[in-house]
């Protein structure tokens, strides 16, 4: 009898978690003012963080005048990254600010949607003094799109 009462307390238990679950990951938060009709809406973009276009960064990196940091993991960069680039994956970028070059400016890309990791490394060489640090709007997709140099291995 107590093996069936501690089934029976263990199945009620998963049957409230997955009751909690469902409840609060179908709670869609309200609409932003501003938002667009179609229910789709742009994410918010720090105010803080400067981006940099594709030509000016193309530019910049052309006349050596940049350092461009892939904060991607080792796998992805391998596979692809911007020829010249650095490769610091976002969990490391703050203990590496010591060791950037503080000469030129910091571009930093990923490959995320929104350019979200770009956007986190920013703020962290931000954080740490780095005030020369740039998001490259688009990050490698675009840069590729656009037939800029994209290399493969450790080059």
């Amino acid at each position: 009898m107590n093996r069936n009462l501690l089934f029976a307390v263990a199945a009620i238990a998963v049957v409230g978690l997955v009751g909690f679950a469902v409840v609060h990951s179908s709670n869609t938060p309200p609409a932003s003012v501003g938002a667009p009709a179609s229910g789709a809406s742009a994410p918010q973009l720090p105010a803080n963080v400067p981006f940099i276009e594709q030509a000016d960064a193309k530019r910049l990196l052309d006349a050596n005048g940049a350092t461009m940091l892939d904060v991607r993991d080792a796998d992805a960069y391998l596979a692809s990254h911007i020829a010249g680039a650095l490769q610091i994956s976002l969990a490391r970028v703050e203990g590496e600010i010591p060791y950037f070059p503080k000469e030129k400016p910091i571009i930093a890309y990923c490959t995320c949607p929104h350019d979200e990791a770009a956007i986190e490394a920013v703020q962290i060489l931000q954080h740490g003094g780095v005030t020369n640090a740039r998001v490259l709007r688009g990050g490698l997709q675009e840069w590729a799109r656009l037939g800029f140099p994209v290399g493969g291995g450790m080059k």
